[in-house]
């Protein structure tokens, strides 16, 4: 008989975000995904769907809906200083990124 808490004992506890929903127009999302892949280019990432920004002791995903004109970004850190440090980090980048493409357009 063994207790969830003593089965999950070796899981780490994360804090994570829930969806957060940027509105983007669709004729830009697109482009501002693969812009991210390239800005943060410098960290391991995954670039299925999107792209997951692994940073050690957390990650950033960046997507767009297929749905809807909006980007998808999730946070995830052991601690929420970390989780805030690295949503600051990635949204100071992304809006960047964000500006000058609707600049262009």
């Amino acid at each position: 008989p063994y207790s969830t808490k003593a089965l999950l004992k070796d899981i780490p506890d994360v804090i994570s975000t829930p969806e957060i929903r940027l509105d983007c127009p669709d004729n830009i999302k697109f482009r501002i995904v693969e812009q991210a892949q390239n800005a943060f280019n410098e960290y391991e990432s995954i670039t299925i769907d999107g792209i997951r920004i692994k940073f050690g002791d957390g990650w950033a995903l960046i997507r767009a809906s297929n749905t809807q004109p909006v980007l998808v970004l999730r946070f995830e850190a052991q601690n929420e200083n970390r989780l805030n440090e690295i949503r600051s980090f990635v949204e100071g980048r992304l809006n960047k990124i964000i500006e000058e493409n609707r600049q262009a357009v």
